[in-house]
């Protein structure tokens, strides 16, 4: 009955009260959170590069998303952060201590999986206190401590009642949750998740990394997370660290990252985007024959590659206006309360994607004429681009 009477769904997700905050953080907060710095990190597998000269400085009590494709090294670096695995070369630091040959215990972190790695044989209370009861005789709390450590977490993480429950008795929400609590109750230094949410459905997942925010807000933990999914990098991260093929292509706010991506594979592969082949000519930009309506008074001449994201542009009524481009439509789908449309244009029959609003006056089987009013040129061709087909 207790436990039905405290029952939440995972999408009830009120602010825990300060006082219970207070009471979890304790003392800790009165110094200064951990910082971490990585330094020239290089990991091999084998004749395989996982990493590749990786160097990060995170603040203390920042909250940072690991960014990228399959294989781009960014679970590699969260575990060597943990000590899961060890570096080839290089350093990692937390604060002034070289913790890069340390174990997973010296280094006191918090780590929480996709796939919430809880012990199935042991109830939501036995799981939140296993790391507390495993440390050395000198430093393990008392079980009357232990006991209003987790309840003061289960409370946090808005499952009181529910400790004697089994990780089976959980719902996927609730189970991730659990293993949060289970990764703080340790006061880590540094709290390391890999895909956290990667196993749960849209709605339940965006609701958890709401609550991921604010809890990390009230407990100011160094937090690291490594994501795919990059609407969960930039809502919940102070920083973004995108990275590709062991390395880092750019590190910065939601708003850099999205408004001034520093690569094209950041432009390629943050939103949606698309590519164009052109030339530079005296701080024209050519796309075969054609002027385009881009300022390239920077740029130096020669074949460049012009990047645009699809809402970028404005339609031309005529397509005889300077600058303007006509494209054939190839196909057509609604996105929310725009229509995107598929277009082939130029002499080689490039293929690139534009908004229209969903009432637009256009031949959704003809030819749409169109400016382009917010750009970025990169020097060289670039690799193909996710959003051209």
């Amino acid at each position: 009955m207790n436990a039905l009477l405290h029952y939440r769904t995972e999408l009830d997700y009120a602010d825990a009260p300060s006082s219970i905050v207070a009471e979890l953080v304790g003392e800790r907060l009165r110094g200064d959170p951990m910082t971490v710095s990585v330094k020239d990190l290089f990991k091999d597998f084998g004749t395989t590069a996982a990493l590749n000269g990786v160097s990060l400085d995170i603040a203390g009590g920042e909250l940072i998303a690991l960014l990228g494709p399959s294989g781009s090294g960014k679970t590699t670096l969260l575990r060597l952060i943990a000590g899961l695995e060890f570096p080839t070369s290089g350093q990692i630091r937390f604060g002034e201590e070289d913790a890069s040959a340390k174990s997973v215990r010296e280094r006191n972190v918090g780590f929480v999986f996709q796939h919430y790695a809880l012990f199935r044989h042991m109830t939501v209370y036995e799981n939140i206190a296993f790391g507390l009861r495993v440390r050395p005789r000198a430093t393990r709390p008392d079980e009357a401590t232990i006991r209003k450590r987790v309840s003061t977490l289960l409370e946090l993480i808005q499952l009181p009642g529910l400790e004697r429950r089994y990780p089976t008795q959980l719902s996927g929400g609730q189970r991730q949750r659990v293993a949060l609590a289970r990764a703080i109750a340790v006061d880590p230094r540094v709290l390391l998740l890999d895909e956290p949410f990667g196993a749960l459905d849209a709605k339940v997942r965006k609701e958890l990394r709401r609550w991921l925010r604010e809890i990390h807000d009230q407990t100011g933990h160094t937090t690291v997370f490594v994501t795919h999914d990059q609407e969960e990098a930039l809502e919940l991260a102070d920083r973004v660290v995108v990275m590709n093929n062991g390395k880092i292509e750019q590190v910065g706010t939601a708003d850099d990252i999205y408004d001034r991506p520093a690569t094209p594979f950041v432009f390629d592969f943050i939103g949606d985007s698309s590519a164009l082949p052109v030339t530079v000519d005296k701080g024209h930009v050519f796309l075969d024959d054609r002027v385009l309506a881009v300022d390239a008074k920077a740029q130096p001449d020669g074949p460049a590659t012009l990047f645009f994201r699809p809402n970028h542009i404005e339609l031309s009524s005529t397509g005889q206006e300077s600058g303007a481009l006509v494209g054939v439509v190839r196909a057509a789908r609604r996105i929310g309360d725009v229509r995107r449309l598929e277009l082939e244009a130029g002499l080689a029959r490039h293929r690139f994607e534009i908004d229209v609003p969903i009432d637009a006056n256009v031949n959704l089987h003809g030819r749409v004429a169109f400016r382009i009013v917010k750009s970025r040129l990169f020097p060289g061709q670039a690799a193909h681009s996710q959003a051209s087909v």
